[in-house]
């Protein structure tokens, strides 16, 4: 009784990335809310997304709820919330983010 097994796409290659700048409205994080951290167990995540305050160079636009993996080419899943506040004020802009819908990792860590 064997199954076939289907053969299912890792996420990672579902990462997105976007190379985005917020012009006059501040900083990235009053353009792009970052929440969650590792001082709450989760990954960094992107909360409201205000699209009309942010120039998306190349990519896709961020979206509330993605999962934020890096910065510049910085890795910030496993960081708190503060540091990966850090790590976005350091860069000027444009910044490219990597982002992945939270929902692929998920179905990733359940499909065993």
């Amino acid at each position: 009784m064997s199954k076939t097994l289907k053969k299912k796409k890792h996420w990672s290659s579902k990462v997105q990335e976007c190379s985005v700048s917020w012009g006059g409205a501040g900083d990235l994080s009053s353009v792009l809310e970052v929440r969650g951290g590792a001082e709450l167990g989760e990954f960094p995540h992107l909360g409201q997304v205000r699209s009309e305050l942010l120039l998306v160079h190349s990519g896709r636009a961020p979206a509330a709820g993605d999962v934020l993996l890096e910065v510049n080419g910085t890795p910030v899943s496993g960081l708190t919330n503060r540091d990966t506040l850090a790590v976005i004020r350091h860069f000027r802009e444009p910044v490219r983010v990597k982002t992945v819908k939270p929902d692929m990792i998920s179905a990733a860590s359940h499909s065993g």
